[in-house]
């Protein structure tokens, strides 16, 4: 309890050093580009035009009933998206914002946390653009409801829960740089793994002699995605039941990924 204390005396000590990484962090991803925060609507609109003209067009996927009683393969596929988009910006940015700062941490000591959480806060910026464009989407749609209040709260779990794999990978990413390659593959791979682009329906009790059904629908990503689908597309109050176990996950995530930060701290100052 005292090293907690003691970690968020440190964090807030360096509160002012973490809002200056955020705004590095904003500023560096659209630095000399026309179109600049144009990008942040761009990237994920543009993932929802092929998804929808595979899946909507070609193979003509039926999407459940909105809660409005709609039948849009487009809206379907941004609620789980978006919530996509913010887990896997928080791993794989972590990776990232780790290796960038190296000069400077050789030359002044700084928690390194505080560029984490600085470039975690950019990312959390940007999926809030994202939710609401996705709010103005389901108004055009007349797909609204007052579940949409625990918009933040789903969006600010999932974020803790990706930031603190994140921690984790950028760790092993700093010592060996395979790391960044290889969790690439293994996030197109789970991609697939959740109901982004299909519902839990389709998927088979069992498949290759194992619980398919049960392993997809156990996996905390899918239940961080199908909890903001709930709120966003089907307009269902998710069970107190349900936001504990997200609220658990993610802060045993970030607390797990910021303890082991920590301790591998003064070690990595040598190794970037």
């Amino acid at each position: 309890m005292n090293t907690l204390k003691s970690r968020l005396r440190t964090a807030r000590s360096y509160l002012p050093l973490t809002f200056n990484f955020a705004e590095r962090e904003l500023k560096v991803q659209h630095k000399r580009s026309v179109l600049g925060w144009a990008w942040s609507l761009l990237n994920p609109l543009s993932r929802i035009f092929v998804y929808s003209l595979v899946f909507g067009v070609i193979f003509r996927f039926q999407p459940p009933e909105a809660g409005s009683g709609q039948l849009n393969f487009a809206m379907y596929l941004f609620s789980g998206l978006v919530v996509w988009l913010l887990f896997e910006s928080m791993i794989r940015g972590s990776m990232h914002w780790l290796i960038s700062i190296g000069d400077l941490r050789r030359k002044v000591y700084f928690p390194l946390e505080t560029v984490t959480f600085g470039g975690a806060a950019a990312v959390g910026f940007q999926a809030l653009i994202e939710a609401l464009v996705l709010i103005v989407f389901m108004a055009g749609y007349g797909n609204l409801g007052w579940t949409m209040l625990l918009i933040p709260v789903v969006l600010l779990l999932t974020a803790m829960f990706g930031l603190g794999i994140g921690m984790i990978m950028s760790v092993f990413n700093t010592r060996y740089r395979d790391v960044e390659n290889l969790v690439v593959i293994l996030l197109s791979t789970l991609f697939f793994l959740v109901p982004i682009v299909y519902t839990e329906e389709i998927i088979p009790e069992k498949a290759y002699g194992l619980p398919a059904s049960d392993l997809i629908g156990s996996n905390p990503v899918s239940q961080f995605v199908s909890t903001f689908r709930d709120i966003v597309y089907f307009l269902e109050w998710p069970s107190i039941g349900r936001i504990s176990l997200l609220a658990l996950y993610g802060f045993t995530s970030l607390g797990i990924g910021w303890w082991f930060l920590n301790r591998q701290s003064m070690a990595l100052s040598e190794e970037m």
